[in-house]
């Protein structure tokens, strides 16, 4: 949770820093305002980088028919006891995080006690 959250803590960041570079540029300490404000715009910068990069990972690319293939890999996988690789497979694939991986697995062994 606290990662998808974190672009808006490198934006506050950027923020604070603009608004100290223009108040020191206010009072005439020129190099230290300059500082301050290149600091800023690279928060700015981290901030858009982090929103696009929780962004792409959200984007789900699969198919309906590749989420059956790989509904069947886990199922495979999970079979044959290696519910850890399992868990890591979704994960990568779909880039979901930890606890939503395991519960998805947990689902899918459920389905197959069944």
């Amino acid at each position: 949770m606290m990662k998808s959250k974190s672009w808006i803590l490198w934006l506050i960041g950027a923020i604070c820093l603009i608004i100290a570079g223009i108040m020191r540029l206010i009072e005439k300490r020129y190099s230290s305002g300059a500082i301050f404000i290149v600091l800023g715009v690279a928060y700015v910068i981290f901030s858009i980088t982090s929103y696009k990069g929780i962004n792409k990972i959200r984007k789900n690319p699969l198919s309906d028919e590749e989420l059956k293939n790989m509904d069947n890999e886990l199922r495979e996988l999970i079979t044959d006891g290696e519910r850890i690789k399992a868990i890591k497979k979704y994960r990568m694939v779909t880039g979901a995080g930890l606890i939503e991986a395991k519960e998805y697995v947990d689902s899918l062994s459920k389905e197959e006690t069944k």
